[in-house]
């Protein structure tokens, strides 16, 4: 099996039913994964630009689809052009800055709601970011200053989880 043909396998073994958007059912997630793996920069971008729409809104609500998505974002982030690149740290930033605990319960109250608790599959994605620091860390030194700097910010964020209090 060629790796092209291996990550959509996996991509379709995942039981997607299983997942919510922002929006609803997960059911366009495996097409938007698709068009982000293209070798098309413009329909990449559309890819990236449907997934975070879908996974992660505004930094202030993400969907249990993030989860298992993430691995197929990371996956295309190697190959991929500056362009897209930028889209892909953009949405990895959104998922580390709203897996963030501390600073959802902040805004929560800064807008005079309560806080529910997290489901476990938040705690879950925050993991599977922190696992991905090694991976994306390189790209701070990026020769592009937006790729750089994104990186830059999800290292910033998920370095917290680590740093002593």
């Amino acid at each position: 099996m060629t790796p092209e043909n291996d990550w959509q396998a996996r991509l379709h073994a995942v039981d997607w039913s299983c997942y919510r958007t922002i929006y609803g059912a997960a059911a366009n997630i495996p097409e938007q994964i698709s068009r982000l793996h293209s070798s098309d920069e413009n329909v990449a971008l559309s890819g990236a630009a449907d997934l975070r729409a879908g996974l992660c809104h505004q930094n202030v609500q993400i969907a249990s689809a993030a989860v298992p998505a993430l691995p197929f974002i990371l996956g295309v982030l190697p190959s991929s052009s500056a362009k897209v690149a930028v889209e892909i740290l953009e949405l990895l930033t959104s998922f580390a800055l709203t897996t963030d605990a501390a600073r959802m319960q902040h805004f929560a109250s800064a807008v005079g709601k309560r806080r529910m608790p997290q489901p476990g599959w938040v705690g879950e994605l925050r993991t599977a970011l922190r696992a991905a620091l090694p991976q994306i860390a390189p790209y701070a030194t990026h020769e592009d200053a937006v790729v750089a700097e994104l990186a830059r910010m999800f290292v910033d964020e998920l370095g917290k989880d680590t740093s002593p209090t």
